[in-house]
């Protein structure tokens, strides 16, 4: 099964961040060039954390909801 291009697109631009973030950390660290396999790791930990962040986004957000219907009802 293919991938509609909008999922394609959006995986790349994930990926693209990933690899900016690890870049400017790298730069700010002063780090010209690490190896590929280094770098790869770092990104595997940054994707991680992406995933973890994301969960916990999506459960405040959830919580909120929940707090607000107790505290203020449906309407």
């Amino acid at each position: 099964m293919m991938e509609n291009s909008e999922i394609t697109a959006l995986k790349e631009a994930l990926f693209l961040n990933r690899e900016n973030l690890l870049n400017d950390i790298l730069a700010t660290l002063n780090y010209d060039e690490i190896n590929e396999d280094l770098f790869q790791e770092l990104i595997l930990i940054i994707q991680n954390t992406n995933l973890t962040t994301i969960k916990l986004n999506k459960a405040l957000e959830a919580q909120e909801v929940i707090d607000s219907v107790l505290k203020d009802g449906l309407l």
